[in-house]
């Protein structure tokens, strides 16, 4: 009877472009075969007057997500199907470290990937910088380089690096954000 190994857990932190996706990549290329659940988060401010809590709900950013970076997500889940076994999205509303760390106990995520060089952006107005707490979260971090020119932020050039799509004439995937 053969047994199947635990799919490792990671945590990827987004500044909700393009660009930030990329270790993606990497991710799934250091997987050696075994499965991996990708959490991809972006931290927000907490709510803290009554009115926010009681509109959180109305006022959900998963809204403002542009199309080209949740097209960039389902186009690497599908493209490394046999490596990840979850890819998820999630907005955290805590950029604290003891928050952080029990997030990532709940779900078993032993690592971290982060951009290195990358000056991750408020991608929302609520948005908060979440790097810093992440560094003193205790798990280890793996800092991935981009193939890629930083200016560089196209859904053209993350799934053209992983062999989806070639820019060209007639090529339906849109050039920039």
């Amino acid at each position: 009877m053969q047994y199947k190994t635990p799919a490792r857990s990671i945590l990827l932190p987004t500044d909700l472009s393009i660009s930030s996706l990329y270790p993606i990549h990497e991710i799934c290329k250091n997987a050696n075969g075994q499965h991996c659940n990708i959490y991809v988060v972006h931290a927000l401010n907490t709510p803290s007057g009554i009115m926010d809590l009681l509109f959180l709900k109305e006022r959900k950013p998963y809204k403002m997500l542009s199309s080209s970076f949740l097209e960039g997500l389902e186009m690497l889940r599908k493209k490394y199907a046999s490596a990840i076994h979850l890819l998820s999205f999630e907005f955290l509303y805590s950029n604290s470290r003891s928050y952080l760390r029990s997030y990532m106990d709940a779900r078993g995520i032993g690592s971290i990937y982060i951009l290195k060089d990358y000056q991750y952006l408020p991608g929302l107005e609520q948005s908060v910088n979440c790097i810093p707490a992440l560094h003193k979260c205790r798990k280890p971090i793996t800092y991935v380089e981009r193939a890629f020119h930083p200016e560089v932020g196209t859904l053209t050039t993350l799934l053209t690096h992983a062999g989806i799509g070639r820019p060209g004439k007639n090529s339906p995937i849109p050039a920039t954000i």
